[in-house]
């Protein structure tokens, strides 16, 4: 008998079963703050997160709906996505597949403190043109902090969400202003809940879970700006600011993205025939000035170079790293062949999760398959 089978038949016992409950309760409000911490999303660029996430200004292609709306103005080509699929995963929820089972206790003991995280995007009949765009996506999330390795309990976000983006940007000054405007509508259904291990073993587990689970329709707004820098012959500079999720997204128990002011400055420009481009964005500029948060935490910088680019907008291949909260390293890819109307992404990255700056690393690697044309 392991000593986690000992735990749960010490369990019938109502004394030390009300300890054990009365422990967990009182413990799992510190594992509360480590989901509160991590920035909650619609969704994410696979492109993005190999640049460390800095995007508000680089935003010019499809994903400028969901960072900047002022980036459609930025569209070179009309991209036209007829269906596009992805996935997140982190390291623990790939070294929980190479743990010794036979040893519960040591399974979980392992994974104590740790996070498992999983996210599957959808995507839809969406076309990205200059000066305006469409998306229709869904995606799934789970992830679980696991605790106690003695007796393990979970603390459980999961969701399931699919919404439609819109957005229109024109441009002032002689184009040397763009701004942009993208309404969004969103259902979200979802928990974030408190699992004991004993709880899995009730037979009504399933439709608990289920009855716990809110649903929940929210209208919100994106506005941005970009402005052209040109006084660097050859370079194209620009400077970006953009509100988004305006009135906050706020979903109850399934979570809540809240309303930020992110900066942000790019640069690009040609060298031996490739396309060279800078980044560096500064987010959730309201969250440092109000609560204090480390600066470092809210700093992303990145690079992309490319080459051959396709009539979609896209290169046929770019290479791309990046600095996620300023010591986070990040790096990716894109693969877009000429005459395929494929591209694949692929981006390896850390999410910093926690209540100080570099005390948590999340390693993540997140890959997304677009059939566009």
């Amino acid at each position: 008998m392991t000593r986690l089978d000992k735990v749960y038949a010490g369990l019938k016992k109502p004394l030390l079963a009300k300890c054990c409950f009365l422990f967990l309760v009182a413990t799992c409000l510190t594992s509360q703050a480590l989901f509160s911490e991590e920035p909650e999303h619609l969704r994410q660029s696979v492109r993005a997160l190999g640049m460390g996430g800095a995007f508000v200004a680089v935003a010019n292609d499809e994903y400028a709906l969901f960072y900047n709306p002022a980036g459609l103005q930025s569209v070179q080509q009309t991209i036209v996505e007829i269906l596009t699929a992805g996935a997140t995963t982190n390291s623990n929820l790939q070294d929980l597949t190479e743990v010794d089972t036979s040893d519960t206790t040591a399974t979980f003991g392992d994974l104590v403190g740790q996070n498992i995280y999983t996210e599957i995007n959808l995507g839809a009949m969406s076309i990205t043109a200059p000066g305006w765009g469409y998306s229709a996506f869904g995606n799934l999330l789970f992830n679980s902090i696991i605790n106690n390795p003695t007796v393990p309990y979970f603390e459980i976000k999961a969701y399931v969400q699919y919404g439609y983006v819109g957005g229109v940007a024109f441009d002032f000054m002689d184009e040397m202003l763009d701004v942009g405007l993208a309404i969004k509508s969103i259902t979200r259904m979802g928990t974030t809940k408190t699992v004991h291990i004993f709880d899995l073993l009730d037979e009504d587990f399933n439709e608990t879970l289920e009855d716990d689970f809110t649903e929940k329709n929210i209208i919100a707004y994106d506005l941005g700006a970009t402005y052209h820098f040109d006084q660097v012959p050859n370079v194209n500079a620009r400077a970006s600011v953009v509100i988004r999720n305006i009135g906050e997204m706020d979903f109850g128990a399934a979570g809540m993205i809240p309303m930020t002011i992110d900066l942000g400055a790019s640069a690009e420009t040609e060298i031996a025939g490739m396309d060279l481009l800078v980044a560096m964005d500064f987010v959730d500029l309201t969250n440092e000035l109000t609560d204090n948060v480390s600066y470092m935490r809210n700093l992303k910088l990145g690079a992309e170079v490319g080459v051959f680019k396709r009539s979609n907008g896209h290169h046929a291949l770019s290479l791309r790293m990046g600095l996620n909260a300023s010591y986070y390293l990040s790096a990716g890819f894109s693969i877009n062949p000429p005459y395929v109307p494929l591209k694949i992404d692929y981006a390896t990255w850390s999410e910093e999760i926690g209540f100080l700056a570099g005390k948590i690393e999340d390693k993540r690697q997140s890959v997304n398959v677009s059939i566009n044309f």
